[in-house]
């Protein structure tokens, strides 16, 4: 299942868009003619498209093409289609890190990066293209202004170059500066010729998100009526004067519009659940991909010129439902599925990564799955989550690991007072760094947790440090504070590889041979020393990258539902010991059965993310994570 994403919209042509559709199990770039309807398959990528644009004028469609690894080069193609051909010449391959036209179309700016540094090259579309500047690590591309005169490059928003915008026409620069209390995100350029050039900026400050704008020459001014408690995203509005912003709070969404220069704004009558992906088409509609935890995701429009009406609510799904666990630093939040009946049940904590992602009101096929089994489903947003205030993102003292695993056991025994489960018959699931605190928690309280399941974990966090991409090398010293080599006691008390003597099991290891952000290299090390202690556990390995694809994404999951079923059957008062198995199981997988995919993007694919089709242009740089 390849979830939803909002249209791509030629800006000056109301009747082209592009979309992103599953074609065989891999996503591709589908053309849409607005006026007849005709929707035309354009591109036939072997490993699928993520990046993805339009052309001012509609003409042309850019692709990335990519390999396994994430690597890969700017293809281009007619909107009609035909054959497709780099769409700047001299560009290296390397890893998508932004694009942008100017408004006219005459010019395109694309950054691509590897693990040393990031690249910005110019060029005319189709033509020859040169190198703007180079950076060491990770700095992509936030915009090209409207006029083609202004690039700004996004670095780390709490850093001293939080936003570096170039001048192209002689090369000076201005600084947008951010540090621990300040942190500064830059979205996008007003649309639209004109002189008035304003780049949109989002800051962190004084416990809220406030929308900013920034003026060449002048400095940056906080809009106070758009502040907010929670995180947010934001657009400048096809006027280029109004601007649509996305809050998440507490796991679901909402929408505004509001002008710069007065009034309140107005809320957008969507329906309650999460807002995945949008984007406004050029007579003003909104395009948004929705979702709520029973309702798959799908696309819905909202006209602010014309409805006024609130959105009727979807019916509650019977099972579903929230649990708030109050703690002396604040309460946290869980969503709680049930399978039908009365409990108590055993229990599986479904784990998001980033951390810098939260679990929302949206629809996660692995819910279906796990209730369908027996178990009930507990998705906690501990410590670091989004959605719930810069406070409870970063408040936790560099305590990597160690404070979300406080989180969970606290949310455990609440479910335990409230007869959902026993003792005994829970436990712990995760994708990305949701696997690593699952490695991280069968460390370190072993009693506690009936059996761990662990998808892609980071496993060995010094070695994943070392060896993963620099967008998350970056976030990775953010968390802790600094490098390994700063600050190695931090790395030691949050790496799962501290505590293996402790590790009992049973556990269930999936992992890519090919995965570019949660390397190989440290599972193999671990699942190594599992061996050697006669630690009960399970290895798959597949290929397919962080991801994975969907045949791989389902292997997985029925391999980690039975081994589920084994150590932890539903129906069971105590979970039955597994002997000594240390099953490494490799090569090729069979078919996946029918509607059995999961993605940890399914779940949050909202976290913007400065590698996907809105890119940097139309999505808020945060943060880089690793699910």
């Amino acid at each position: 299942m390849i979830p939803p994403r909002a249209p791509a919209f030629a800006a000056d042509d109301q009747l082209r868009a592009i979309e992103l559709c599953d074609v065989a199990g891999r996503s591709q770039v589908v053309s849409w003619d607005r006026a007849s309807g005709r929707r035309r398959v354009l591109t036939e990528a072997r490993h699928g498209v993520d990046a993805f644009d339009l052309e001012p004028d509609g003409g042309h469609v850019w692709w990335f093409d990519t390999d396994p690894d994430g690597v890969g080069l700017w293809r281009r193609q007619p909107f009609e289609g035909g054959p497709a051909a780099p769409a700047l010449t001299g560009v290296p391959p390397g890893r998508p890190y932004g694009i942008a036209f100017d408004h006219t179309g005459r010019l395109a700016v694309v950054c691509v990066g590897d693990a040393a540094e990031s690249r910005h090259y110019l060029g005319t579309p189709g033509g020859p293209a040169h190198l703007l500047a180079a950076a060491p690590g990770y700095v992509p591309l936030v915009d090209l202004s409207a006029d083609g005169t202004l690039l700004a490059l996004a670095g780390r928003p709490d850093g001293p170059t939080a936003v570096t915008v170039v001048r192209l026409t002689d090369g000076r620069t201005e600084i947008l500066a951010g540090d621990r209390h300040r942190r500064v995100w830059a979205l996008e350029f007003r649309p639209g010729p004109g002189d008035d050039t304003a780049l949109l900026v989002v800051v962190e400050t004084g416990g809220c998100y406030t929308v900013g704008t920034w003026r060449p020459g002048h400095d940056l001014r906080l809009h106070e009526r758009l502040s907010f408690d929670t995180e947010i995203t934001a657009h400048w509005y096809v006027d280029g004067r109004r601007v649509l912003v996305q809050q998440d709070r507490t796991g679901r969404s909402r929408l505004l519009l509001s002008d710069l220069v007065g009034g309140a704004p107005s809320v957008l009558p969507t329906p309650p659940g999460t807002i995945l992906d949008l984007a406004c088409a050029p007579e003003g509609a909104v395009h948004y991909v929705w979702s709520r935890e029973a309702v798959p995701p799908s696309r819905l429009v909202v006209d602010p010129a014309t409805d006024r009406h609130p959105a009727p609510a979807p019916p509650a799904a019977s099972g579903r439902g929230e649990v708030w666990t109050p703690q002396p630093y604040g309460r946290i939040h869980s969503f709680l599925a049930t399978p039908p009946g009365t409990g108590p049940w055993p229990a599986i904590f479904l784990l998001h990564g980033g951390p810098f992602l939260h679990d929302r009101d949206s629809y996660d096929p692995r819910v279906e799955l796990l209730t369908g089994a027996g178990y009930a489903v507990v998705r906690t947003n501990y410590r670091g989550s989004t959605g719930y205030g810069p406070r409870w993102r970063h408040d936790f003292g560099h305590r990597v690991g160690l404070a979300q695993l406080e989180d969970l056991a606290a949310v455990r025994r609440h479910l335990v007072d409230l007869g959902v489960t026993e003792p005994g018959r829970v436990g712990l699931c995760g994708y990305s760094w949701g696997g690593y605190l699952v490695l991280l928690a069968m460390g370190v309280e072993p009693d506690d947790w009936a059996v761990g399941l662990a998808v892609s974990p980071v496993a060995d966090y010094a070695t994943a440090h070392r060896t993963t991409l620099p967008a998350l090398r970056e976030a990775d010293e953010e968390l802790f504070g600094g490098t390994p080599a700063e600050v190695p006691d931090r790395y030691r008390a949050a790496n799962p590889m501290t505590y293996l003597d402790r590790v009992r099991g049973p556990l269930f290891v999936a992992a890519a041979t090919d995965d570019e952000r949660c390397p190989a290299e440290a599972v193999r090390r671990y699942v190594a020393a599992l061996r050697d202690r006669s630690v009960p556990h399970e290895v798959l390995w597949s290929t397919g990258g962080h991801h994975g694809n969907a045949a791989a994404q389902t292997t997985v999951f029925t391999a980690l539902l039975r081994y589920a079923g084994t150590v932890l059957p539903p129906g069971v008062r105590a979970p039955a010991p597994l002997s000594q198995d240390h099953r490494d199981r490799r090569g090729p997988t069979p078919d996946p059965p029918e509607g059995g995919e999961c993605n940890e993007a399914t779940h949050c694919p909202a976290r913007p993310d400065q590698h996907g089709r809105a890119g940097p242009r139309r999505r808020h740089r945060q943060d880089a994570p690793r699910s």
